[in-house]
């Protein structure tokens, strides 16, 4: 009777020991909200009682309490506790919780992508525009270096101008000179014609005049009186 009793409190002890494993089990464990659209935790077994927490999403992570009848007693993020039907429920990560994320990456990807190429368009347009000016300054550099060698053969130019500007100067000069020399000569050979010419006239007068009156009174005068005859 007595082992009888203590086989049955062994048994007992056992079975609790088993419980209180399988509980701390439970605990530990995580589950998924499966690949629905919204999902409640509620306060029994049914799903005719009050909700203790709505608006689960699939793929919202749920800590484990209690496993019992087809039914998950679990923990919400929110702190809430209830009774949530196995079927609602995953041990893994759910297939449209997945798909969300990877298109929330790969929208993210899609707008970054497309923001690099933006700023790649900008980059390559600023470049555009830079080269643009790069070569419009280049052109002005070169017109700037022809100008300023045609000025400088301009100068060089204006230089032998001045030189030869001065020659003839001095070249005038020396001619004004000798026309100022000329001109003194020449006076100075018209004064003595004229003298000449003048010269040449009174005597010329002169023989007029003895020939025309002093001789023939000279003829009339008889020799000896004193008388004309």
């Amino acid at each position: 009777m007595i082992e009888k009793e203590l086989n049955l409190f062994s048994k007992s002890i056992m079975g609790l020991v088993v419980v209180s494993l399988l509980s701390s089990v439970a605990h530990s464990a995580t589950v998924y909200v499966s690949d629905i659209q919204f999902v409640a935790a509620r306060e029994g077994l049914d799903n005719s009682s009050r909700a203790t927490e709505r608006g689960l999403r699939s793929g919202t992570p749920l800590e484990v309490l209690e496993k019992r009848d087809g039914y998950t007693k679990v923990q919400t993020p929110n702190g809430n506790e209830g009774w949530i039907a196995d079927y609602f429920l995953s041990n893994d990560t759910v297939t449209r919780s997945q798909l969300n994320d990877l298109q929330s990456r790969l929208t993210s990807i899609t707008e970054s992508r497309a923001k690099i190429a933006s700023q790649l368009k900008d980059n390559q347009q600023q470049l555009q525009e830079i080269n643009g000016k790069y070569s419009q300054l280049q052109d002005e550099n070169d017109d700037l270096k022809q100008k300023l060698e045609s000025m400088e053969n301009i100068s060089e130019e204006a230089k032998a101008v001045v030189a030869r500007g001065n020659e003839v100067n001095y070249q005038i000069a020396s001619l004004k000179q000798q026309a100022e020399a000329a001109n003194l000569i020449a006076k100075k050979a018209t004064n003595s014609e004229i003298q000449k010419w003048f010269m040449i006239g009174a005597g010329t007068l002169l023989s007029g005049l003895f020939l025309g009156f002093i001789l023939p009174n000279l003829r009339r005068r008889k020799p000896g009186t004193g008388a004309w005859s």
